[in-house]
């Protein structure tokens, strides 16, 4: 019988954490296994983070990833949303996996794995959905089936209405950096597969692009230094 993750508290979800894949602190959440009568799901805790920055942006963040995976329920390459403790925490499915430039079991069959990805990232494009980090390979998982696991939606940029132009210009863009993420993943796990159509990210962004992209790593490293002790 399945669990009904929904009756556990935050508190009784944390007492069954079994492995930490993340702690917390600074502007990173806490990401823990969780694992109770035999079953596991995943819990991102925005409260790990320190205090300041858990209490004014956590919750926006949780809210954001949260609608995220329910827009994308029915997308078999993205976790299932199974509870939402707090206002900073939620559950979700867990995949057993290894990240993708991190393979130490799980060795895919790299022209299979890359037409799955793509088709994991076109799924997500027509939900309305640019995943917009998966550029940071850590977000692209890979199971022992040799199927795309893509976690960690914090960043996403959602479609909104077709008469809102600047937001469908704005998807269209992110959308295309997600496939440039193919590309970059393809450079560093099986750079012979990358062919001329394949996107790459300095042709989406011009040098307007690559500015905003610097400001935007920037004011990472900036709230970082500012939230952590």
């Amino acid at each position: 019988m399945s669990i009904n993750w929904q009756q556990y508290t935050l508190d009784e979800l944390k007492s069954h954490a079994t492995t930490v894949f993340r702690e917390g602190g600074g502007s990173r959440p806490d990401v823990l296994l969780i694992e109770i009568d035999g079953e596991r799901a995943v819990l991102k805790d925005q409260g790990g983070a320190d205090r300041l920055f858990a209490m004014l942006i956590g919750p926006v963040l949780n809210w954001r990833e949260c609608k995220a995976l329910r827009k994308l329920a029915a997308v078999k390459s993205i976790p299932n949303l199974l509870s939402k403790p707090s206002s900073r925490a939620f559950l979700m499915s867990y995949h057993d996996s290894e990240q993708i430039t991190r393979l130490t079991q799980y060795t895919p069959e790299w022209p299979a794995f890359f037409d799955k990805l793509s088709a994991a990232i076109a799924e997500i494009h027509e939900a309305g959905v640019a995943h917009n980090d998966l550029r940071n390979p850590t977000n692209t998982l890979v199971t022992a089936d040799g199927e795309p696991i893509l976690v960690d939606l914090v960043a996403c940029f959602c479609r909104g209405h077709v008469w809102n132009l600047p937001n469908q210009w704005l998807f269209n863009k992110f959308s295309k950096v997600d496939l440039s993420a193919i590309t970059k993943i393809k450079s560093k796990v099986a750079p012979e597969l990358i062919n001329s159509d394949d996107v790459i990210a300095e042709e989406i962004a011009g040098k307007a692009g690559m500015a905003a992209k610097g400001l935007g790593q920037w004011i990472r490293r900036l709230s970082r230094k500012l939230f952590t002790k």
